[in-house]
């Protein structure tokens, strides 16, 4: 019965959050790094590495679970070697995502503050490498997994699990702690210092052009607040499954087994919902979206119909005579 809930909820919602997904992160790829108003700041490097990840994401972990979970497409239970590395990758792409909003959360922090040496550090150099220090954290936190999963063969099949149910304990704990805890606790404090922050410049007169740009960045600080509000309610159940589910491991209920399964079906929305959040959030973001369309279509009908867009000569007859 309960199996029969999960492979039906997971058969009709997996797919639709793929195509989704998949639209909204070259969207927001195309946006990032087309337009200017967006391409220039420190904030959207951090966004186009989130929504580079989540793409990820959506096919090395949700199409490859729910091809598992369909059609009994797995590898998992016939390669080791591909046992090891996809629950390797899989693990450091799905808490990869977190930390890179959190990362942009502090860039939000440091473009509110008044300190100039914090303000510095909010901008594209800077993020170009927090964002790569930050993966290759990410990946030594789990880099044990390769030699703790394995290719294990039971009465009933073989299954890529962990080498024993203390390191499943020890791992569960460490996942929820680094993408449960750790990146909801940090987003919350980043984002409410920087309303902070921003609440006491709201008393100084700025000139024009800086109140233009502190009112961008209050439409990105906007964004990443209704992603942080929305990565928290997704997580919470999550977290909360995977520890009670892994500490009755010897005798897991299928109602918590089941409750954890679609807490990840739940979870997974994380990685397919940040164009739609930036573009009903924001009415800076939905400008930027609709000026995008706009010149496309310009650029496209130029293509098809290129002397309409030519400059047309205007020949004017001088038809006076002259007077003999």
């Amino acid at each position: 019965m309960a199996d029969s809930i999960y492979n039906q909820l997971s058969r009709y919602t997996q797919p639709p959050l793929i195509i989704l997904g998949t639209m909204g992160a070259i969207f927001n790829q195309i946006l990032f790094t087309s337009r200017k108003s967006l391409r220039t700041t420190s904030c959207s490097f951090y966004f186009r590495a989130l929504s580079l990840n989540d793409f990820l994401v959506l096919y090395i972990y949700v199409l490859l679970q729910w091809l598992a979970d369909q059609y009994g497409f797995d590898p998992t239970k016939k390669f080791d070697w591909y046992c090891k590395m996809k629950t390797y990758l899989q693990t450091v792409l799905y808490t990869l995502s977190p930390y890179f909003v959190v990362l942009a959360c502090f860039d939000r922090l440091c473009t509110s503050s008044t300190h100039v040496r914090l303000r510095r550090i909010a901008t594209v150099r800077i993020a170009s490498f927090l964002i790569p220090a930050m993966t290759i954290f990410i990946f030594a936190i789990f880099s044990h997994m390769p030699f703790f999963y394995m290719l294990t063969s039971y009465p009933s099949g073989s299954y890529c699990t962990p080498v024993s149910s203390e390191y499943n304990r020890v791992f569960a704990i460490l996942v929820v702690i680094a993408l449960g805890i750790v990146p909801p606790i940090l987003m919350m404090i980043l984002c409410i210092t920087t309303l902070i922050l921003l609440r006491r410049q709201r008393r100084r007169i700025m000139p024009i052009n800086q109140a233009r740009l502190r009112q961008r960045d209050n439409q990105l600080l906007k964004m990443l607040l209704l992603y942080v509000v929305f990565h928290v309610i997704t997580t919470i159940p999550f977290s909360t499954t995977l520890l009670i589910a892994v500490y009755q491991i010897s005798s897991t209920s299928p109602t918590i087994l089941l409750l954890y399964r679609l807490s990840v079906l739940l979870f997974n929305t994380n990685y397919s919902t940040s164009f739609y959040i930036y573009t009903l959030s924001t009415p800076f973001y939905r400008q930027e979206l609709y000026c995008l369309i706009k010149d496309t279509l310009k650029k496209f009908n130029r293509i098809i119909r290129p002397n309409y867009y030519q400059p047309k000569l205007h020949i004017t007859v001088n038809t006076r005579l002259k007077r003999s």
